[in-house]
């Protein structure tokens, strides 16, 4: 760990290393201000770049604050199998609605406890499993993610063809893309 600047309301964790130029991050989940900096910047010299981002910190602590907010870990199992059971019946009423206007179809569908995607298929069985974490995101993105994966009962790949699939069938697609990732 570094030196911790106090900066307008704002701690600013200060990481001299060598490199060429100044590098500013913010730290999942809590947002802290990490500032990495080669070893000749002088504090004068941070304070500055850090004032200059400030608008850039701000909407992205914001970001960062709300996106934790969403993504609750439910903390007793009975919690967890309540949202399980909530998703399992989102997922029962919209994934036929999606199958019937899109003419795609899975074999059959899971939810799983999954931390790093959303979704996933497998292109020889045509079975899609869905994350868990869907449970506290909207029904368009829950839309969203069921598509991206009724198209790979189609396409392996993430090809022209799944991007022209996925533009037919949702032609805003990157703008609920980006929901999920922000």
């Amino acid at each position: 760990m570094g030196k911790i600047i106090y900066l307008d309301g704002l701690s600013v964790e200060v990481t001299r290393k060598q490199i060429k130029r100044i590098n500013l991050r913010l730290k999942e989940p809590d947002g802290r201000v990490l500032v990495s900096v080669p070893y000749l910047v002088t504090d004068g010299e941070i304070i500055k770049f850090v004032r200059s981002k400030r608008n850039w910190i701000d909407r992205g602590i914001v970001r960062i604050k709300e996106k934790a907010a969403a993504h609750p870990a439910p903390s007793t199992p009975a919690e967890k199998e309540h949202r399980r059971a909530s998703l399992k019946r989102r997922i029962a009423e919209r994934l036929p609605a999606i199958e019937q206007r899109t003419g795609l179809k899975c074999s059959g569908w899971k939810v799983r406890d999954m931390h790093t995607r959303w979704g996933s298929c497998n292109t020889e069985t045509r079975r899609i499993n869905l994350s868990l974490m869907l449970a506290t995101r909207s029904d368009e993105e829950l839309d969203y993610v069921i598509l991206h994966e009724l198209v790979h009962t189609l396409v392996p790949n993430h090809g022209d063809k799944f991007y022209e699939l996925m533009y037919r069938f949702m032609p805003d697609w990157k703008r609920v893309r980006k929901k999920l990732r922000y």
